[in-house]
């Protein structure tokens, strides 16, 4: 890859020395140190031009990556008979559905000591 400012540097070199040899020296030197500028230039315009399509590139990922990016789930407000709770709803949940997927599923009471999840069948005890 083309170091864009290493070009500009060597832009700016060829055109001091052709400052220096302008009045001195024959016609077709200052040719070639024309063209060997105008190169320079088109490398760097062209590097510059390759950087911003890749600049673009990259804040289309950036964004894409942002909107699917996960919500954030709302946390538990507690633990009760090894069940979550949640403030503002009733009942409680499954912790392994809402730990692995982040579904709220409400469980069922099987007796005193236990509670059912109807999803994923897990027997929650107290």
């Amino acid at each position: 890859m083309i170091d864009p400012l290493g070009a500009v540097d060597r832009s700016i070199a060829l055109v001091k020395r052709l400052r220096e040899i302008s009045k001195n020296v024959a016609e077709a030197e200052a040719r070639n140190l024309l063209a060997d500028l105008s190169n320079e230039l088109a490398d760097a315009k062209l590097e510059i031009a390759n950087l911003k399509v890749e600049l673009a590139n990259q804040i289309e990922a950036n964004r894409k990556l942002a909107a699917a990016a996960p919500e954030t789930k709302p946390k538990p407000s507690g633990i009760k008979w090894g069940c979550y709770e949640f403030a503002g709803e009733q009942g409680l949940f499954c912790t392994g559905c809402y730990d692995a997927r982040g579904a709220k599923s409400l469980t069922n009471r099987v007796n005193s000591n236990f509670r059912s999840c109807p999803v994923c069948g897990a027997t929650i005890g107290s």
